[in-house]
């Protein structure tokens, strides 16, 4: 029986959904995302039972950017803990503000601590600048030494604005890549459109070998077309399942899988198989 492993999902502690507004007050250009009563934040009950109705069998859950230190070790330790309660079903990444001057040492705590990886880190208000790929790549250097993911927030440099759509540009994308050799590197939102250039160049194939593109919010981003087109370049093995959950649910991903056209090996890869191969899971 084909696994179905979901690499991006969002977890949130009861203490701070039901008091959201004094934990995301003076917090940075993300809290756009979930400042609206109406953007969700799950517990894991609500997680497990979703789960267990669209026949999930894991799920990669993460926290938010907290710019403030005390929030974001409460909401990672918070997801650690959580974890050791379901084990084998909920595997924790640590998130937090990259740029923070306690980022590399909260990074390292929650690496020793137990956490899966580093994810869903994000930069929405600037690029990858120089400064930025520095702390990157030393975030990366921590997880490669470990053997741990990193799951990074990259999108599309083109189309319109919406909330959570940082000002990249797909060469900083490419550089990030560049910066973390032999990092297994998870590059969410199917990568900002990366898969596309690796049809184009050599050198961007040649350096993915360790990097993997998630689904998240795809069926709001990119036509059906898109994964068939980036699968003529990259094997299906390159791109995991991630719904972005609350945004939308597996279910969601299934038929846009479906509507592309994907035959059942391919879909079996992306659903689970890719996941589980790349994570050892």
């Amino acid at each position: 029986m084909n696994r179905v492993i979901d690499v991006h999902v969002h977890l949130t502690p009861p203490e701070i959904a039901g008091d959201r507004d004094r934990f995301l007050a003076g917090e940075g250009a993300w809290t756009a995302l979930y400042r609206d009563p109406k953007s969700k934040m799950v517990s894991t009950e609500e997680l497990l039972a979703m789960m267990d109705e669209e026949g999930v069998d894991q799920a990669l859950v993460m926290g938010f950017p907290w710019s403030r230190a005390d929030t974001a070790k409460r909401h990672n330790e918070w997801l650690l803990a959580e974890a050791r309660k379901h084990p084998g079903r909920l595997r924790p990444l640590a998130a937090f503000d990259l740029l923070a001057p306690w980022a590399l040492a909260h990074a390292e705590e929650m690496l020793a601590s137990g956490a899966f990886g580093l994810g869903e880190l994000a930069l929405y208000d600037r690029g990858f600048g120089p400064a930025e790929l520095e702390i990157l790549e030393a975030l990366g250097g921590l997880c490669r030494g470990r053997g741990q993911v990193l799951l990074m927030h990259v999108n599309e440099p083109i189309g319109h604005k919406y909330p959570g759509k940082a000002p990249l540009e797909i060469g900083q994308i490419y550089e990030l890549v560049r910066r973390c050799p032999e990092v297994r590197l998870i590059l969410a939102h199917f990568g900002g459109g990366l898969p596309f250039l690796a049809a184009l160049k050599k050198e961007v194939r040649e350096a993915l070998p360790l990097v993997r593109f998630d689904t998240a919010a795809m069926p709001f981003i990119y036509g059906p077309k898109a994964l068939p087109m980036a699968l003529q370049v990259l094997s299906a093995d390159y791109f995991l399942l991630g719904t972005d959950y609350p945004l939308l649910k597996p279910s969601r991903y299934r038929r846009y899988l479906a509507e592309a056209g994907l035959n059942e090996t391919e879909t079996a890869m992306i659903l689970g198989g890719s996941a589980a191969a790349f994570l050892g899971l």
